[in-house]
């Protein structure tokens, strides 16, 4: 028998702390009815009372790294409150099994094995083509590497125009300054550079006294990146695909499984991150091997306002392959047949002090300069109300993240050491996972 979720890995996956809350009192058998699960095909599905004349019908696969949830309710939240309810009845295993899924549920299911199949068959189409004609390809690469070239080259000379001028004027990277050079690089197929100029508006606004320094060194990095741009043949071959990914150029994820570094591994799941990225919701899932050690990174994403397919509940082990892209520091991977290890999983992961953490966050900005950056897990942590962070060496850091989430991590913690996983970047720590207990609980 597959192995069901916890209580708080259910709730690691909800959107918001208001869904979490609200999914916890839909957690009980009084509102639901017809709910049912589906052993073979890892389904669930019931109908939840709501303020409505019709209850809401809510089908969610639990299948192992693909997760998708349909309700009828009208929230633009996913997973929705009623998805989460129904996550934490079979949870506490109080759904009863079922030998066939309703018609409605069975329909679903197909339909999402039809579009998984006609993406695939795109997908190999694509391959196909590009295989039966490699000039055309080639040349294709050729037009679009000049464009880009074109387009990095117009930002650098508007960067050393700023410089010239100087930036202290604040309609210097107004969002009708910055808009415009964001544009043109979508233009010249730089999705990923665009997305980095857009940031130079909250840069300024966002860093206080401290946003000149701030400023400037997102002009060096996007200054080296041109750069590197012009030189790129004469860079390793990982630092090349670095590059290509800061620029913007997608990975195909056939040639990531044919020729990326394959680790098998127990994959603890650290800690999730959804974030508005340029008309997508991106999604990062990081988790640690037990045996390697290796972080690797999962990177998913959505429509806007909309959940990414992938996800998995935090604190859970998975039993999986992963591939990893071909990178200067290589984090990012896919994962390959994962399932949900039936084992134990670890109290909380193993942590260091936040002196290592700041030395691994310098290593990788000395071998990869775009980082903004780098997961650690802080043992032995302390936070404080004046939202900052501190270790058993007394080194403190300050917290990045909402009002509601330090408050959360002030809750879990009580005053008592804790074990906290987060980004650790320039401006401090942003917190995602607290593990107190032995249970993880997502910020």
């Amino acid at each position: 028998m597959a192995e069901r979720w916890t209580a708080a890995q259910v709730n690691s996956l909800a959107p918001d702390a208001a869904s979490q809350k609200a999914g916890a009192k839909l957690g009980v058998p009084g509102p639901w009815s017809g709910t049912g699960y589906l052993e073979a095909e890892r389904l669930l599905w019931g109908d939840c009372k709501g303020s409505g004349s019709k209850p809401y019908q809510v089908t969610v696969s639990v299948a192992d790294s693909d997760t998708a949830y349909q309700c009828t309710c009208p929230s633009r939240k996913f997973p929705c409150k009623h998805a989460l309810g129904l996550l934490l009845l079979w949870a506490a295993d109080t759904i009863a099994a079922a030998e066939a899924p309703p018609e409605r549920v069975e329909a679903w299911a197909d339909s999402r094995r039809d579009r998984a199949e006609k993406s695939a068959a795109r997908s190999a189409a694509k391959a196909e083509k590009a295989a039966a004609d490699p000039e055309g390809a080639a040349k294709r690469a050729a037009q679009r590497a000049e464009r880009i070239g074109n387009g990095l080259a117009d930002l650098d000379r508007w960067l050393t125009d700023q410089i010239a001028a100087g930036i202290s004027d604040s309609g210097t990277l107004s969002y009708g300054a910055v808009d415009p050079v964001a544009k043109r690089l979508v233009d010249a197929q730089a999705p990923g550079v665009a997305g980095r100029v857009r940031t130079l508006t909250s840069a300024r606004s966002s860093s206080g006294d401290a946003w000149p320094d701030a400023v400037l060194a997102e002009f060096a990095r996007l200054h080296l990146l041109c750069q590197a741009w012009t030189r790129l043949p004469d860079l390793p071959p990982a630092m090349q695909d670095t590059v290509r990914r800061r620029i913007g150029i997608s990975v195909d994820a056939d040639a990531v499984r044919r020729d990326g570094e394959r680790v098998a591994d127990r994959w603890h799941v650290l800690g999730s991150r959804d974030r508005a990225a340029d008309k997508l919701t991106e999604r990062r899932i990081w988790l640690r091997g037990a045996d390697s050690g290796r972080i690797s990174m999962l990177l998913a994403f959505g429509a806007m306002q909309q959940a990414p397919t992938l996800a998995l509940p935090v604190g859970a082990v998975y039993r999986a392959e992963m591939v990893f892209h071909s990178e200067v520091l290589p984090l990012r991977a896919q994962m390959e047949s994962g399932e949900l290890d039936p084992g134990d999983a670890p109290a909380s992961p193993a942590g260091g002090t936040l002196q290592a953490a700041a030395d691994a966050f310098a290593g990788a900005l000395a071998t990869d300069p775009w980082q903004e950056g780098w997961p650690v897990v802080i043992a032995d942590a302390v936070p404080d109300r004046d939202g900052e962070l501190a270790d058993a060496e007394g080194r403190r850091v300050p917290l990045i993240c909402e009002e509601s989430a330090l408050w959360r991590l002030l809750a879990v913690s009580g005053g008592h050491p804790v074990t906290v996983f987060g980004e650790y970047t320039d401006a401090g720590l942003e917190p995602l996972t607290v593990w107190a207990e032995g249970a993880a609980v997502a910020l």
